[in-house]
């Protein structure tokens, strides 16, 4: 029996996991690579400082940016490896790839979705800015715990949207046919 045969008698389920376990381990090869580290991640939080901080003048906070970090004379945040919601993107992007349903209904939440996270994450970053202006004692926990959980089950829970969305779009499709 051949791995094909074997991999497409597997459950629906099991080859999910497999296949996103598998995905993942390439995206945080990726993601540790001195390719990323060297090249990308630096311009990516550059340019997310830059939204944050634009979005911070706009609401008066008198921000600037010098690299990966925001500053005022009140106070100063860094984003780093981590802040950038990369992880909680993949892990949403990766599990609508490896989701058995046609591209054709992967693509428009792969794209929303990726432009979701993208632009929750600069309003993250800004609230983590204000948490330290206005409520210093809950930035370390907003920081560490608050933002990564939220961001991730933000993620999770636009996954969900999609599969939902996908589903009832494929069945609608398989209606139309019959």
């Amino acid at each position: 029996m051949g791995i094909k045969t074997k991999w497409d008698g597997m459950n629906p389920m099991l080859r999910f996991l497999i296949a996103f376990v598998l995905a993942m381990i390439v995206f945080y090869l990726f993601y540790y690579s001195p390719l990323y580290e060297d090249y990308i991640m630096g311009p990516l939080l550059h340019n997310q400082a830059k939204l944050a901080n634009v979005l911070l003048n706009i609401f008066g906070q008198g921000t600037k940016v010098a690299g990966d970090v925001i500053s005022s004379d009140v106070f100063t945040v860094s984003i780093k490896g981590g802040c950038d919601g990369v992880e909680a993107t993949a892990l949403f992007l990766v599990a609508i790839m490896v989701f058995p349903l046609a591209f054709s209904l992967k693509w428009p939440g792969m794209l929303l979705g990726f432009l979701t996270l993208f632009v929750l994450n600069i309003f993250r970053i800004a609230g983590l800015y204000l948490a330290g202006v206005y409520w210093p004692a809950a930035f370390e926990f907003l920081h560490l715990h608050g933002g990564v959980i939220a961001f991730t089950i933000i993620a999770i829970l636009l996954w969900m949207i999609w599969i939902n969305w996908a589903i009832a779009k494929k069945n609608q499709s398989n209606e139309t046919t019959n």
